[in-house]
Order: structure tokens, then C-alpha cells, then sequence
């Protein structure tokens, strides 16, 4: 693409890259906490400004390259190259596969830029459906595109999104106001389906495990905790499944 007249920056080329794929959108939100302290009078004489740190969101389409999605069970440290000091902590990351949709994947996180700690995030398995046969082409770069290659014992697949949650505990402000450490615990890991139910399909029932055929290691071993069915008019019976991973839990 050629640009014309002002000189800007432009699109989302030269952004900070979490994974491999076609990054769709990226922010830096840097920010302190604000502390305001009252005179005898009621109003405010004091602004003390602490604990600094940025909120990082990064999103991408999901390329045949992207064998690098983090697993953030082992730890929810990471490096983004172009984001320097200190360390970053990862929140949240999400897969997705929709029909009809290129693959897409997201990671909210966190950088504190006052104290340093070594990437402790491992990969998961590349996992890319069977994309084979489908009547689409991709003359330039390859995409993951829809959900060929998933199957289900109920249905068709039409969505999966698969979330990974870690929490993040502060360590209190030292004396001059920076963060110096915090804790990432809690890991979490929640899938939700999207399947449009066939007459010679079955519908898993509560509390068993969540099978879903094609998909990655990641993928496995959940345990469903909802399942809703759905009527609408004019459309097929749909059954939505939402299921839950933690480390304990194994084959």
C-alpha cells in the first residue's frame, strides 16, 4: 500500500507482535495510580501519582505459521520484542475458530516496567485444523480458516473459543511509589462450543469430559459444567457447552 500527503504511521505493520500471525490490533495503555490527599479546608493540595504500569492487548488472525500460542499453565511471564523493561505478566489469552472465519487469537497482559522477571511461558502444540479439500484459496499468505476439521459427537461445530485466565497479586508500593513484584497464580483454562445438533447426534451430559475431535492436546481432558440448548425460528437446534481445565486434572 502506498500513502500520499501526510507522513504518518500507518496500519499495524511495525506493532509489537505477541505470537506469529497478522496482527489486527494492538494498545499500550501506561498508567500511574492516583492518590489525592485534603487540606484542612476540604480541598485537594496533594496529587501523589504510584504504581506504575501498562495494559497490553494484542489480537491476530491466526496464521499456518502461528506455532507459537502461549501455554500459560507453566507461568504468565512472557517477552514481546519492541516492549523493553521490567517484566510482562499475561492475563488472559483466547483462541477461536468460528465458521465462515479466519482463526483469531488475543492476549490481554500486563508490563511493569520496575522490576524484571525471565519468560517462563511455553508453547503449545501447533495445532491447525484440517483446512485440506475446502474450496477457498489463499494465494499469498495461508490462514486457518473456519472450523473444517473439528468434529463433535452432537453436531456441527460452529464455534470454539478456548481461554486461558491467570490472576495477578501486587506486592504493596515501595517507598518511592514503584511496583516491585507480583504474583501470577490461578490458572484456569475454559472452553466454549458452538455445535448445531444432528437428529443422530448425543449431547454429553453435565460433568463428563468435553471430547472434541481434531482438536489440540489443549484441548482436552475438560470437564463440562453447562450445557444449554437453543430454539429459534427458522434455524436448526443449537447446544452451547462450556467446560473447565486446571492443572490437576489428567486423562
Amino acid at each position: 500500500m502506498n500513502r500520499y500527503g501526510q507522513n504518518i504511521t500507518w496500519s499495524t505493520p511495525g506493532a509489537p507482535h505477541a505470537f506469529s500471525g497478522t496482527c489486527t490490533n494492538w494498545s499500550y495503555r501506561d498508567h500511574f495510580q492516583r492518590q489525592l490527599d485534603e487540606n484542612e479546608s476540604g480541598d485537594q493540595h496533594v496529587l501523589i501519582q504510584h504504581s506504575r504500569k501498562a495494559e497490553i492487548r494484542f489480537d491476530a488472525r491466526v496464521t499456518d505459521a502461528s506455532t507459537d500460542f502461549l501455554d500459560l499453565s507453566t507461568g504468565g511471564a512472557i517477552t514481546i520484542t519492541g516492549v523493553t523493561g521490567g517484566a510482562i505478566l499475561v492475563t488472559r489469552a483466547v483462541e477461536r475458530w468460528s465458521l465462515k472465519q479466519p482463526k483469531t487469537a488475543s492476549i490481554q497482559a500486563t508490563h511493569y516496567p520496575d522490576f524484571t522477571a525471565s519468560a517462563d511461558a511455553g508453547t503449545l502444540d501447533a495445532f491447525q485444523p484440517a483446512n485440506q479439500g475446502l474450496s477457498f484459496l489463499h494465494p499469498g499468505g495461508k490462514i486457518v480458516y473456519g472450523t473444517a476439521g473439528l468434529t463433535h459427537g452432537a453436531g456441527v461445530v460452529h464455534k470454539l473459543e478456548l481461554t486461558q485466565e491467570r490472576h495477578i497479586t501486587e506486592d504493596d508500593p515501595s517507598p518511592n511509589g514503584t511496583i516491585l513484584g507480583a504474583a501470577s497464580h490461578g490458572y484456569l483454562r475454559t472452553i466454549h462450543l458452538d455445535v448445531l445438533t444432528l437428529n443422530t447426534g448425543t449431547v454429553p451430559a453435565n460433568g463428563t469430559v468435553l471430547t472434541i475431535g481434531g482438536a489440540p492436546d489443549h484441548a482436552a481432558d475438560f470437564r463440562i459444567e453447562s450445557v444449554e440448548t437453543k430454539f429459534a425460528e427458522k434455524r436448526g437446534k443449537m447446544v452451547s457447552f462450556t467446560a473447565v481445565w486446571i492443572p490437576p486434572i489428567a486423562s
